[in-house]
């Protein structure tokens, strides 16, 4: 029962995550600590009302003044970022007060996180990613800057419905600019490697948020772009690398979800045993989701006997089983436990996801579901286990929570699943939106008795969109 509590207060897990906090009355747990077996409880302090004294608001980190080239222009001054992200007028001259706005937003303090801490594995990165973000703004590269103002008009309308339309027109605007560059890029040396892979993630960011957006055809673009330059990347560091796998693995998860070839089979054995902002410590296995694509393509399209497949992904189901997650020597004490539970549910979300997706592509949904509904139970279970522990998701998970609840029978199990899936699918509303549609489609054709394996999951799921239309 909620202590020191309010009906115009949220407790402290709901006001932490910045959900809604729904209870019947004052003295009853709230609705989502209820579902998910949580203490619900109001311990924190009452905030004094009023602006926050500008000292307290600063960043929390020194910005990157290395990020601007001084000497060439000694009038750029980059202290007023203390007091905002978008306040130098030399900097942002072509920015209009809603964009300037934005920006804002994307700045952390201790009251009120950044929205873009969402996609991070642990709060360990978040540090670096608000610095990275920041660097995009100061180049002097334009289509950065129209990247990030773009990212950060789509993260404002997902927290603000009732901007939603002057939202939508500066996004786009600036998203066109950058597609635009992202489109006659041309490459030449190692900075623009880095410059189309930040420009790149930045509009897979932007067409996540909003409806039709095409983020995999610009992954799968980008990727194509740069495959020729691949030695390069074995020199990059890991900050790079890291949003080199946010393209690999948004591609991936769209080629397992429709059976088709993902464009690049990256070798990440020279990374060692590093720890990726995004995926964690389940970076390496994407080689073996790439093996997955090319045999459900195959099993789709029909070009090879499939019993040759099958022998393959035996072979790809025991690599997956007996992979395990190497950890960096100092893991333990680089991350708080908090961090180390949701870096190895991730790790281990996405090796069971593996061994489901394997086993739907040998055996049609309704056939040998004993065993798919137990990889189906183990998956959820981490979600609950992460989200009680830690009060917060697992990101890059989207494509795992899919596959496990597409085993799910019956009414309650499923609206329990739905429920959940809106503390689990925190990425965007669209992603939320896709998910309940590829959900329902699948369960809709599961209840009318098909029969149908993995690979054809792109058939049902393009009916139901086509129906929805």
């Amino acid at each position: 029962m909620p202590t020191n509590c309010s009906p115009k207060r949220a407790c402290d897990q709901c006001h932490a995550l910045k959900e809604k906090c729904r209870r019947t009355n004052a003295t009853s747990p709230c609705q989502r600590c209820s579902r998910l077996g949580q203490t619900c409880e109001i311990t924190r302090d009452i905030a004094k009302a009023g602006r926050k004294p500008r000292g307290t608001r600063k960043l929390s980190y020194t910005l990157p003044q290395f990020s601007i080239p001084i000497d060439s222009d000694p009038s750029l001054d980059v202290t007023p970022y203390n007091a905002g992200l978008a306040s130098n007028p030399v900097i942002f001259s072509d920015l209009d007060q809603w964009e300037r706005h934005f920006l804002n937003l994307m700045k952390k303090d201790s009251a009120t996180p950044s929205p873009l801490e969402k996609f991070l594995v642990s709060p360990s990165f978040h540090e670096s990613h608000h610095i990275s973000f920041i660097q995009n703004l100061i180049q002097p590269t334009p289509e950065l800057k129209n990247a990030s103002v773009a990212c950060a008009a789509v993260l404002f309308g997902d927290q603000s419905p009732e901007r939603a339309k002057t939202v939508s027109d500066i996004g786009h605007k600036r998203a066109a600019l950058a597609v635009s560059s992202l489109r006659s890029f041309q490459l030449c040396d190692k900075r623009d490697l880095t410059t189309i892979l930040v420009l790149s993630v930045a509009m897979v960011t932007f067409a996540m948020h909003v409806e039709n957006g095409q983020h995999c055809l610009i992954a799968r673009y980008t990727l194509s772009l740069i495959k020729s330059q691949a030695q390069s990347f074995l020199d990059f560091e890991s900050p790079m690398m890291d949003f080199l796998m946010c393209l690999v693995s948004t591609e991936t998860f769209e080629c397992l979800l429709k059976s088709r070839p993902p464009t690049w089979r990256i070798d990440t054995s020279r990374r060692g045993n590093s720890v990726d902002r995004y995926l964690g410590l389940s970076y390496p296995l994407f080689c073996h989701f790439f093996d997955i694509c090319e045999m459900a393509t195959l099993l789709r399209c029909g070009e090879k006997e499939k019993r040759e497949v099958m022998i393959q992904l035996r072979r790809i189901y025991a690599a997956i089983e007996k992979w395990h997650p190497l950890t960096p020597v100092d893991f333990l004490q680089r991350f708080t436990q908090a961090e180390v539970v949701a870096l190895l549910a991730q790790a281990r979300i996405l090796q069971l996801a593996g061994l489901l997706i394997i086993h739907r592509l040998r055996f049609p949904f309704g056939q040998c579901d004993g065993e798919a509904q137990m990889l189906s139970q183990a998956i959820i279970y981490q979600f609950d286990s992460v989200i009680q522990l830690t009060g917060r998701s697992v990101p890059c998970t989207f494509i795992p929570y899919l596959a496990a609840c597409f085993e799910i029978l019956g009414d309650e199990p499923r609206n329990r699943a739905l429920a959940q899936s809106l503390d689990i699918i925190t990425f965007s509303k669209q992603a939320q939106i896709k998910f309940k549609d590829s959900l329902t489609s699948i369960w809709k054709a599961r209840d009318y008795g098909e029969q149908f394996y993995w690979f054809e999951l792109g058939k049902y799921l393009s009916e139901h969109a086509a129906a929805s239309k």
